[in-house]
């Protein structure tokens, strides 16, 4: 959705990650939209879009969450083409965990929201102390889209394929 960041910071993700290999020529990108509400059927609007202006030649998709993977998925199953393109998600939602099952989804990316909890609640007892949180073990420089560097403590996430 254009309205929440982390649409912003999962696409500066992606793109950061994906930038080489399209600057190469190696991958193409035939097409990029918000999704209004994380909606699943605004979703497969999208694909249905992506897919006719490019006559079904999708290689694999990027989706911002499972939600939304679920409604790519659902633009493919139309076309036929469940189970031959890629698609990511993230969350672990169940719906996307039956769809790796059945093949239609490739990978879910999992974060444990335990282990956030866990970590939210050390540090910010951590900070009450009065230790900074470049001081807190593990912090790293992150740079927003926005451009401003933040202190921050990454978890590992989980592949869920």
């Amino acid at each position: 959705s254009g309205s929440d960041p982390n649409a912003d910071f999962l696409f500066s993700g992606s793109m950061e990650v994906l930038k080489e290999a399209i600057d190469s020529g190696k991958i193409k990108n035939v097409g990029e939209a918000y999704t209004d509400g994380w909606l699943p059927a605004n979703a497969q609007k999208n694909m249905e879009q992506f897919l006719t202006a490019n006559d079904n030649k999708v290689d694999a998709v990027v989706a911002a969450n499972d939600g939304t993977a679920g409604g790519v998925v659902a633009a493919l199953t139309a076309q036929g083409l469940a189970g031959t393109v890629p698609v990511s998600g993230q969350d672990g939602d169940h719906a996307a965990l039956n769809r790796i099952a059945l093949g239609t989804q490739t990978v879910s990316v999992w974060k444990d929201a335990r282990e956030l909890g866990k970590n939210a609640a050390e540090i910010a007892s951590q900070l009450a102390d009065g230790k900074k949180m470049g001081d807190i073990a593990g912090a790293k420089d992150f740079t927003t889209p926005g451009g401003n560097t933040v202190k921050s403590l990454f978890l590992t996430p989980i592949a869920i394929t």
